[in-house]
């Protein structure tokens, strides 16, 4: 069986775009290591769109609440898997 050039290119854009995908994916799923949270604000005044509990990694509360110090607490998460201690993220 004789295989063509266009068909080989073919075949190797295909393995390159199948591979790219792959690879986008693993990149971006939401830290590996990092268990997801169910996080509520705390202190302060709390915006209106901040009233409902946000779920996500401690990074991605860090940024939705833009919280980044060590002093007042800012939210406090919630494990969503059994047996993980409650996480709690800072500001100032």
């Amino acid at each position: 069986m004789k295989i063509n050039f266009k068909t080989t290119m073919m075949i190797a854009a295909l393995t390159v775009v199948t591979l790219g995908a792959f690879a986008t994916k693993i990149v971006h799923m939401s830290g590996a290591n990092e268990n997801e949270y169910t996080w509520t604000r705390v202190g302060g005044e709390t915006p209106p769109e901040e009233t409902n509990p946000f779920v996500g990694t401690k990074t991605d509360a860090e940024n939705y609440y833009g919280c980044s110090g060590t002093v007042d607490q800012c939210a406090v998460g919630t494990s969503t898997s059994l047996g993980v201690p409650p996480e709690v993220i800072y500001q100032h």
